[in-house]
């Protein structure tokens, strides 16, 4: 696909999103998830991308600016738990009823008054597992007030859903608030794994954040495996799932049999 670098696109307006929502032209790409020591697929996690009439396909970094903190944000995002929920569905009727998926939502956005009450209702008209969808919180973003971050991963959580601190250790999100937040997943920012191999300080660090998450309950993933040397040694340590594109660079939908077939699925 042809992937528009940012910094072409800066004519990009709102008024353009807005239009791009209403024609359909967003679109998820699928990055797979592997539980390392039983080499199965684990799940997928949604990148949205733009199919745009005129700059080709659009990576988020193209729009995702003009979006954020405009009246689009919350278009956006019900569109994606829509699109979550369809593509689940449609799983299911494929025979992955196990398979999972996690998408990207900003983090005040979780915390709109009965988000969590939306979201559960919008499965269960589906008859679709709450437990089969993560959402993956930017730590890079600002969290706003963590007392309502809080109250709100708890809705989620109690509705069924799975909640991960994405690129964790690249932004404004503190070892110190593990604690208080209820997530199920951190994901370890791609930053770690750059010199794995050259840097055994480096090493410590990722085994450090991975015994650490752990002790708290906490399931790993390991973003940026792009060499082989990379993952035979995340495959030495127990329970933790990797992306990178060493196990597939993201895949189209109709790709999806494809991995399932070659990697089986994590029940």
């Amino acid at each position: 696909m042809n992937h528009i670098p940012a910094e072409n696109c800066k004519s990009c307006r709102i008024e353009d999103a807005e239009h791009g929502l209403t024609r359909k032209e967003f679109f998820f790409v699928y990055q797979p998830k592997l539980r390392l020591q039983e080499a199965r697929l684990s799940g997928f996690e949604c990148l949205l991308r733009w199919k745009h009439p005129s700059r080709g396909i659009l990576m988020p970094a193209s729009f995702i600016n003009i979006v954020e903190d405009s009246p689009l944000t919350e278009r956006f995002t019900d569109y994606i738990v829509t699109e979550a929920a369809e593509i689940l569905a449609n799983w299911t009727l494929r025979g992955y009823d196990t398979l999972s998926m996690a998408i990207n939502l900003p983090a005040r956005e979780i915390g709109r008054p009965e988000f969590a009450a939306q979201l559960a209702k919008l499965f269960d008209t589906r008859s679709i597992d709450s437990h089969r969808l993560q959402i993956e919180l930017t730590e890079t973003t600002n969290p706003g007030s963590i007392d309502a971050l809080v109250t709100a991963i708890d809705a989620l959580k109690a509705s069924g859903f799975s909640v991960a601190i994405d690129d964790f250790g690249a932004g404004c999100w503190s070892l110190s608030l593990l604690h208080r937040l209820g997530v199920d997943t951190l994901k370890l920012d791609r930053k770690f794994m750059k010199d794995i191999q050259e840097n055994s300080k480096s090493k410590v660090v990722v085994e450090t954040l991975i015994q650490l998450a752990q002790r708290l309950g906490k399931q790993v993933v390991i973003e940026g495996v792009e060499t082989e040397a990379q993952f035979a040694w995340l495959r030495t340590i127990a329970h933790v799932d990797c992306q990178g594109y060493y196990i597939s660079a993201p895949i189209v939908g109709e790709q999806i049999d494809q991995l399932v077939a070659k990697h089986g699925l994590l029940h």
